[in-house]
């Protein structure tokens, strides 16, 4: 959970943050939720949150502030007697928000105090855009354009979104053990995929060459099984193959 990474934010920044918040919401709140900034009574703000909660959509951004204003402004949670760990363990109980939930609404309320202005000089209408908003912060670390962020956050769906952001993150690097196999079983002359019989070496061909290529097949499928390509080298001083090359053309030799 992110809730230990404050911005710094100034008192001005901060209070300014919360005017744009009720100018873009103004016609969905009342005038008891509004008073909720400037109080310092725990219970009241606990309350307040849980309200907003319970509001359309719109009242994701004003909670999220009103949560930012209880643990870094004046760190009000301190009034229960908890330390911040404890507090946020009873989160459900006290403001009905599960842990992840204040995670999201720290990270909207730290992106939208930082670019408040912005957004509001480009008309953002924070309805239906929760989703968007929690994720905006981390779009900026990963796009490193807040400007992009913030023209995708208020143009493009979620879906549209949340694909532009997660573009700039790294690709994993596969390892080997990615790539291994329970459903390949080889012994010294069975080989399967899945319980199906993959390879079957005839037992009318000599028995020398039965014999290679049932120790090159369980080589194979022992590769394939812990996620290895197998590749083939041809050694040309092996003595084994020259063996074997000689009793074939003796052989054709004798036909």
């Amino acid at each position: 959970m992110r809730a230990t990474k404050p911005i710094d934010a100034t008192v001005d920044q901060l209070d300014s943050a919360k005017e744009t918040a009720n100018f873009l919401m103004q016609d969905n709140l009342h005038t008891t939720e509004l008073e909720l900034f400037y109080t310092d009574n725990l219970p009241e703000i606990e309350t307040g949150i849980k309200k907003l909660n319970d509001f359309s959509s719109k009242s994701w951004l004003l909670s999220s502030l009103l949560l930012y204003s209880l643990i870094y402004d004046k760190e009000l949670y301190r009034q229960s007697g908890l330390d911040w760990a404890e507090y946020a363990s009873q989160s459900r109980q006290r403001l009905g928000l599960e842990q992840r939930d204040i995670s999201d609404q720290l990270s909207t309320a730290r992106f939208f105090i930082k670019y408040h202005k912005a957004l509001e000089r480009k008309h953002f209408n924070p309805a239906g855009c929760n989703s968007k908003l929690a994720k905006a912060e981390l779009a900026v670390e990963l796009s490193g354009s807040a400007e992009d962020t913030i023209n995708h956050l208020i143009n493009d769906t979620y879906q549209d979104f949340k694909d532009w952001y997660q573009s700039f993150k790294p690709q994993k690097r596969l390892l080997y053990s990615d790539y291994k196999r329970d459903d390949i079983e080889y012994t010294d002359s069975h080989f399967k995929i899945g319980g199906v019989e993959a390879v079957k070496i005839s037992e009318e061909i000599p028995e020398a060459d039965r014999i290679r290529l049932q120790r090159c097949m369980k080589t194979i499928f022992e590769a394939f099984a812990n996620g290895y390509e197998p590749a083939v080298i041809p050694v040309y001083d092996n003595k084994e193959a020259k063996r074997l090359i000689h009793l074939r053309d003796k052989d054709r030799q004798n036909r």
